[in-house]
């Protein structure tokens, strides 16, 4: 077989690809966005559920996604990352199976725990794919579909709570996830996946100078911190300005709603954009860029209380998590990927744990006004963390 003739074959084996990733990646955004709405009936239906469990509920979903973060490494050691992407819907499947048949709290925790390991093996897994075999653009158009999963499962869940209950609307989610599995099960089995080792995939810069990648310790624990940051600037944010926006009496309980649905709007949005004009930008600016419309963002929420405020802070924000995964691969030696995104998205959900925990504590104890503040810091410890290694990837490719 002619080298011409490989090119044309390995072209025809894996144009499913992409639309296959993009289409299972959807169904990660359903543990998100269906809890939102499901949440009003397993409140009232379970006996003890009050506002203060979902605290629980948040820890019990973030550790175990962490966990599946910090696990990937080993996890690839004897799997490959499209084989612990499937193990981890089917995770998740199970998760949500359990939820609709629990009868109790600590039952609820244990299935939040159960699907939460799913939806962190199948973020984690496919970030690290995405990073190796892939771009900014197609990272961007990726988690595109998990926005659109966040946005389209409270409307399947809502639509079923309102001819049956929650415990259907689960039912229904998980039926979606097994007709999605069936698609992997069989593009794996059709070799529809690049199973190119990254080494092989990596060129270099010229044929004298191979590229330089950063090799320190501190290199790393500077990445990972960047995404502790960004997990807790994007949960902070969308579940705490309605309350801060209540609390000045400029928005009632109703009103608050269409928030959360704007930020969502405008992160799909962002993701969408960035990902057509990564094209012409690289990784570096598209972060600039969007943390600044991030910091406008939170400016005109703090100033103004104006829902524009919530749709710029989303549009800014929602193309850094992909962009940076991707960034990941400039920086560090490919065999470090699949470790560094595991600890990326750990981290990520670390961040959502500890800053959402802070961040309300400091709500109730000091002032609401506090959010924006808080917001704003941690935009610019994403900033900062990020330039720091923006310098030192060129003073790497600067040594000879």
């Amino acid at each position: 077989m002619t080298a011409a003739t490989k090119l044309a074959t390995a072209a025809k084996q894996h144009k499913w690809l992409l639309p296959v990733i993009l289409l299972s990646y959807f169904v990660v955004g359903f543990p998100d966005g269906a809890f939102t709405v499901s949440w009003l009936g397993i409140s009232a239906d379970i006996p003890g559920m009050t506002t203060a469990s979902t605290g629980f509920i948040l820890v019990a979903y973030s550790v175990t996604y962490t966990l599946a973060g910090v696990a990937l490494s080993w996890l690839n050691r004897y799997q490959k990352l499209q084989n612990i992407y499937l193990i981890g819907l089917v995770i998740m499947g199970l998760g949500f199976t359990l939820l609709a048949l629990s009868p109790n709290f600590a039952m609820i925790i244990t299935t939040v725990a159960i699907y939460g390991l799913g939806t962190g093996m199948m973020a984690s897994s496919m970030n690290a794919y995405m990073a190796t075999h892939f771009t900014a653009k197609h990272n961007n158009w990726m988690h595109c579909f998990w926005g659109a999963g966040a946005a389209a499962s409270p409307i399947v869940m809502g639509h079923m709570m309102g001819i049956a209950n929650w415990r259907v609307g689960y039912f229904v989610i998980v039926a979606f996830l097994g007709v999605v599995g069936t698609i992997l099960l069989l593009s794996i089995y059709k070799k529809v996946w690049i199973d190119q080792a990254p080494e092989q995939k990596t060129t270099t810069q010229t044929n004298s100078q191979p590229r330089r990648y950063l090799s320190k310790k501190w290199h790393q624990v500077v990445e990972i911190l960047i995404f502790f940051f960004l997990g807790g600037t994007d949960y902070t944010l969308v579940f705490f300005t309605g309350a801060a926006l209540i609390a000045r009496g400029t928005e009632t309980a109703y009103t608050v709603a269409i928030f959360s649905a704007v930020y969502y709007i405008g992160m799909t949005v962002g993701r969408m954009f960035f990902g057509w004009a990564a094209q012409w930008l690289k990784e570096t600016s598209i972060v600039r860029l969007g943390i600044l419309l991030a910091v406008v963002g939170i400016g005109i929420l703090y100033f103004t209380g104006h829902v524009g405020g919530m749709a710029l802070t989303g549009f800014g924000l929602g193309p850094l998590l992909p962009t940076l995964v991707s960034d990941t691969s400039n920086r560090f030696p490919p065999r470090k990927l699949a470790q560094l995104v595991g600890y990326e998205l750990a981290a990520f959900g670390a961040g959502i744990a500890v800053l959402f925990f802070m961040t309300s504590q400091i709500m109730h104890f000091v002032s609401y006004e506090a959010l924006f503040g808080l917001g704003l810091l941690f935009v610019l410890l994403v900033f900062v963390s990020n330039e720091i290694l923006v310098w030192a990837t060129k003073k790497a490719a600067a040594t000879k």
